[in-house]
């Protein structure tokens, strides 16, 4: 996987105004961020996912991340990296600073909702753990969050989908497919990666993601 120097991070600024809730999106826009050299989670989310360096205000954001894991991946599977980046913002945002989120990559999912942990061998003791508890169905791992029922047979270990490549090469597939099976329909066939059977779930899904991918190009 591309690694980048740790001076550079993007972040993703979410604007918030009073009035909206939680299950509102407000616009993205991008903003350098402070060089930093200490490895914090936010230096973490450059150096483990392979997000952009910082772009500079006023910049394109069509173009933000070219040159990343995010854009080696989705066009290796004929996906926009918009749309896989913003899967992965549905999936595991997570605040890495002041009105600052980003995907964060040690994410896991059981039972009691999700679980952000601070570095790669935190997340492989809690993900022991939850297997150890819980079974498979129950549990998501990762970058995209995978769950184990359906797709944990995809790597010899589940501890592999920690891995940022690993577990969006994983989920590119998995998006793919969804997509395929709804001819037409973007909104139902990326909320598929969500929830297949249920239809009004996966259009929620499905309108939030595609709302976040139009956000990442009006707000550059």
């Amino acid at each position: 996987m591309r690694m980048l120097h740790s001076s550079f991070i993007l972040f993703l600024v979410l604007f918030c105004s009073v009035a909206a809730t939680a299950q509102d999106h407000p616009p993205i826009r991008l903003v350098a961020a402070a060089p930093t050299s200490a490895a914090t989670p936010a230096s973490l989310v450059s150096v483990v996912t392979g997000t952009a360096p910082a772009l500079r205000a006023g910049a394109d954001a069509s173009g933000f991340l070219d040159g990343t894991v995010w854009t080696d991946v989705a066009r290796r599977h004929g996906l926009d990296p918009r749309l896989l980046y913003g899967v992965a913002l549905q999936e595991t945002r997570h605040r890495v600073g002041p009105h600052t989120s980003a995907p964060w990559p040690y994410t896991l999912r059981g039972p009691k909702g999700p679980e952000f942990h601070r570095s790669r061998q935190a997340a492989v003791r809690a993900l022991r753990q939850l297997m150890a508890r819980h079974r498979p169905q129950a549990i998501d791992v990762g970058l995209m969050q995978i769950n184990l029922h359906w797709h944990g047979d995809k790597v010899a270990d589940p501890v592999q989908l920690l891995d940022a490549h690993t577990n969006l090469e994983i989920a590119a597939e998995i998006l793919v497919e969804a997509i395929q099976s709804a001819p037409g329909d973007l909104e139902l066939g990326v909320g598929r990666y969500h929830h297949w059977k249920n239809a009004a779930i996966a259009r929620a899904y499905g309108r939030r993601v595609l709302r976040m991918v139009r956000a990442m190009t009006a707000h550059g």
